[in-house]
């Protein structure tokens, strides 16, 4: 197993504890912090190892950036309780993407610097 598979696997393991995090919250179900961090970190390391070298990445930043623009206003959009759900949802979607988009950049980065 090559470490570009190793992070897209780690991406979509990020991006799904994410997921669990957000709902659970806007559910009224306290997750532990320490599950947030671990999906954040899994997506991070996704980001290094997979997104960074995606064909389209400028395509991946817009809608991380679109995600976190969005799921501030979103829970207005519906009723209470289907709101609280989506806006839930899309936090830990953005929380994923950022943390993917954090370590894509980094990679892009060092690949600058470093030729």
């Amino acid at each position: 197993m090559d470490l570009g598979n190793i992070g897209k696997w780690l991406w979509i393991v990020g991006l799904a504890l994410a997921l669990i995090w957000g709902l659970a919250g806007a559910l009224g179900m306290g997750l532990p912090e320490i599950l947030a961090t671990v999906a954040q970190a899994a997506a991070f390391l996704g980001g290094i190892l997979h997104l960074s070298s995606m064909k389209d990445k400028t395509g991946f930043l817009v809608a991380a950036l679109a995600l976190g623009a969005f799921w501030a206003g979103a829970g207005s959009l519906f009723v209470d309780i289907l709101g609280g759900i989506v806006a839930g949802l899309l936090s830990g979607a953005a929380t994923a993407a950022a943390a993917g988009a954090a370590g894509m950049l980094l990679k892009t980065a060092y690949e600058w610097v470093m030729p």
